[in-house]
């Protein structure tokens, strides 16, 4: 049996009362708020998986499809770790994993007797796949008025691209995010994390509970629809708007932005820092930092348009002051004054800080093959739920016989399926 790790402890002592020393309530172990949910997750690779993973860890039951002897692709993707790979578990968590090969006719009975009972289901098959198989939303949602029914694309549901395949790279390539990243005399590029995927997952999420809460009043389901294409182009904010209205796209700015000076990352005698000052007062409170009241009485320099017009020489003229003292001064320096700074941290450095710590941002989970497993907290908090990965990222099939026992077969039923290769 897989181990399930203990609450982690808070931080702050707890009183009697239920609240910190500094009177704030703390977490408990109530009920989570999706205790009772039931969520099929036929998706792959990024933006599904994390967006269930979610979803399990509000207290959701998970369970995950994956075909039989390959699973998830990404099960395969990066430098395996004692034989897993933790692309995979890094999304997976607070699932149970069942195998089932969906073109089978065994297989889609077992996807429509899962149906019948859940709440949700989420899938990112290209095109009109999953319908051909008789598993589409029209056809599931005769069974189960009350499903909700998430489709995850690449460019949309509609369209001359809706059968268009797509993963985070391509799309950032698409949507325009590649053009405005890197440096100004560089190429495109694009951001070293997967973005568009993650953030998709985040989507999907708040979509689903969207569509559960409409359900309380309607007493139906419906189909919801996110894509990579969607997330992208709502990450642009301003930049899209200001296009949209002036038809000015923006420049690659490096580690700044095309529209903001200075702003951006400096080099210090050691390393980089991240700073800048993005408006009259915060310009003359930099100046007043560094000691450099010449820059003030820089025409050049006098408002917000004209700093933005003559950004390479003062770029220029702030790399020569930062470039005079380590990283840690300047730090210590702005913090002091309450202005925006940041060293420029290796993962290194930022898992390993203090403020991560202190916030819980780092979980870890007992793994039946890795051991433990220390995975990235979901990006919430709550002051009445206390959160934490209530299942580790599964082994392929792991759960097979156990979510189909659930659902009545017996267990020659279940070898029977197994010798016709639906699971």
């Amino acid at each position: 049996m897989e181990k399930l790790i203990a609450p982690e402890r808070d931080v702050t002592p707890e009183r009697r009362d239920g609240l910190s020393s500094e009177g704030a309530a703390q977490p408990s172990d109530m009920p989570l708020p999706l205790r009772g949910i039931k969520v099929l997750d036929l998706s792959r690779v990024l933006a599904g998986p994390y967006c269930c993973s979610l979803l399990g860890e509000l207290g959701a039951d998970v369970i995950k499809i994956e075909r039989p002897g390959r699973g998830d692709e990404n099960r395969r993707w990066g430098g395996l770790y004692r034989g897993e790979s933790l692309d995979y578990m890094s999304v997976n968590r607070n699932k149970r994993d069942v195998t089932v090969d969906i073109k089978t006719p065994g297989g889609q009975e077992i996807i429509r007797k899962l149906a019948r009972t859940s709440d949700v289901l989420v899938e990112n098959f290209v095109g009109d796949v999953l319908a051909g198989l008789g598993l589409g939303y029209q056809q599931l949602a005769a069974l189960n008025e009350r499903l909700v029914y998430c489709s995850i694309s690449a460019y949309g549901s509609r369209g001359p691209l809706k059968d268009k395949p797509g993963y985070d790279g391509a799309v950032q390539a698409f949507s325009g995010h590649m053009a405005m990243t890197g440096e100004a005399n560089g190429g495109p590029v694009r951001t070293g994390a997967s973005m568009v995927d993650m953030a998709t997952g985040i989507t999907a999420y708040a979509a689903i509970l969207t569509a559960l809460q409409g359900r309380q009043s309607s007493g139906r389901g419906q189909r919801v629809s996110v894509s990579l294409l969607q997330t992208a182009l709502a990450l642009m904010g301003a930049h899209a708007a200001t296009f949209l209205m002036t038809g000015h796209a923006p420049a690659r700015a490096g580690s700044g932005v095309s529209h903001l000076a200075p702003y951006g990352a400096f080099p210090t005698a050691d390393s980089y820092i991240v700073t800048g000052a993005l408006n009259d007062d915060s310009w003359r409170e930099l100046c007043r930092i560094v000691d450099r009241a010449d820059l003030l009485a820089d025409e050049r320099f006098v408002n917000e348009q004209q700093r933005l017009h003559h950004r390479a020489p003062l770029d220029a003229a702030l790399n020569e002051t930062f470039r005079t003292r380590t990283t840690a001064h300047w730090v210590e320096l702005f913090e002091a004054n309450g202005f925006v700074i940041s060293a420029v941290n290796g993962l290194r450095e930022s898992l390993n800080h203090a403020q991560v710590q202190a916030n819980d941002m780092i979980v870890s989970a007992q793994h039946e093959v890795v051991g433990e497993v220390k995975l990235v907290a979901v990006p919430m908090s709550f002051e009445q739920w206390r959160l934490h990965p209530r299942r580790p990222p599964p082994l392929l099939g792991r759960h097979t016989d156990e979510v189909l026992a659930e659902l009545g077969y017996t267990p020659r039923e279940i070898e029977a399926l197994r010798a016709e290769g639906a699971i």
